[in-house]
């Protein structure tokens, strides 16, 4: 199997979740704040238009494919690892071992609202997690400094992060050196599986950045020939 795709002229890990993980134990055991994200074909889209979104999913330490339409287009849709991305398989096993390790964990979101959602979503799937705190940068009235200084001073072991991209990315890209957690991980906005009429919606999204997708490989197909 491929480890790395090509695709829109970018190149993402494609590991299993066995590799990922081992990737983050690796992550674990050092003195520095590596980075993974979730990647959907939405961020891909986005980034045909934005050079720093390209450049910071490229610089990531593990990306991480969330959407199955991304392996099929890169023409590497093995069954493994359309299962495994169709079940959000990593996501399951990365908050798993953090509860059955009792991680410290530290919430970022862009509201309340979003971080109290994760917190909902923690306390019903992975209640051994530990919060050591949480940051809506919304209620940030001046510099993020005050921000990272909360974060560092809870000392966690993994940031989870639910904002939204590019906006992540640019504070990502600026602030990434002064966090002193192990891990950066932004779940993106499936992280928990919608019911009714926001699945519709999200269907309805899906399909139709699918089409932009579409366009964009022949796009680069042409070029290549």
């Amino acid at each position: 199997m491929v480890k790395k795709l090509e695709i829109l002229g970018m190149e993402l890990d494609n590991y299993t979740v066995r590799e990922a993980m081992f990737q983050i134990e690796g992550f674990l055991a050092t003195t520095i704040m590596n980075t993974v994200e979730a990647i959907s074909m939405e961020m891909l889209v986005k980034a045909q238009a934005d050079s720093l979104l390209r450049e910071c999913i490229e610089s990531l330490d593990l990306a991480i494919i969330s959407d199955k339409e991304i392996l099929k287009a890169a023409g590497e849709a093995s069954p493994q690892r359309m299962r495994e991305t169709v079940e959000s398989a990593f996501l399951k096993e990365f908050l798993g071992r953090a509860s059955r390790n009792g991680r410290m964990v530290y919430l970022l979101g862009d509201t309340r609202e979003q971080l109290e959602e994760l917190r909902r979503f923690l306390h019903e799937n992975y209640n051994h997690i530990r919060i050591a705190g949480a940051y809506a940068l919304a209620d940030c009235t001046g510099d993020y400094d005050a921000v990272i200084n909360e974060a560092n001073i809870a000392e966690p072991d993994v940031i989870l992060s639910v904002i939204a991209p590019p906006h992540q990315e640019c504070f990502l890209r600026e602030h990434k050196e002064k966090f002193n957690a192990k891990i950066w991980y932004g779940l993106g906005g499936g992280y928990a599986v919608k019911k009714g009429v926001s699945e519709v919606t999200g269907l309805a999204k899906k399909l139709i950045h699918k089409g932009m997708m579409h366009s964009m490989l022949m796009r680069y197909k042409k070029k290549d020939e």
